[in-house]
């Protein structure tokens, strides 16, 4: 699963820094859209932008943690090198687990929020 999260990190680094540039419009959208909208914006337009916000976020922190997954311990390395490696490769495991469970669970709320949002509108 690591590989498949490296490999797919590694073919959308081109949309890295679009996705950042978002994350940071959505984010001021959101902020605008809770402090200085009237009320009737907010009850139309928080839902899709936090969303939003949200999505971008997992989409950028995946392809910024992914991208530079360490290699697997050598054979012939020295014993605490290869403890070393493992510990480290141990925690991307780790992020994989973690990053595919927010994921399943935002799939989740997205359609659970979007259905709410267009029973409002």
């Amino acid at each position: 699963m690591l590989v498949l999260f490296e490999r797919f990190a590694n073919r959308l680094q081109g949309l890295k820094w679009p996705a950042v540039a978002g994350l940071i419009m959505m984010v001021m959208i959101t902020v605008w859209v809770l402090a200085g909208a009237p009320a009737e914006l907010q009850d139309r337009w928080l839902i899709p932008s936090v969303l939003v916000s949200v999505w971008l976020l997992l989409l950028a922190s995946g392809l910024n943690m992914f991208a530079r997954v360490p290699a697997m311990a050598e054979l012939q390395a020295p014993w605490w090198s290869r403890v070393k490696a493992r510990l480290h490769r141990g925690l991307y495991h780790l992020f994989a687990w973690f990053m595919l469970l927010v994921s399943l669970s935002l799939v989740v709320v997205t359609f659970q929020l979007a259905g709410a949002w267009l029973r409002m509108n």
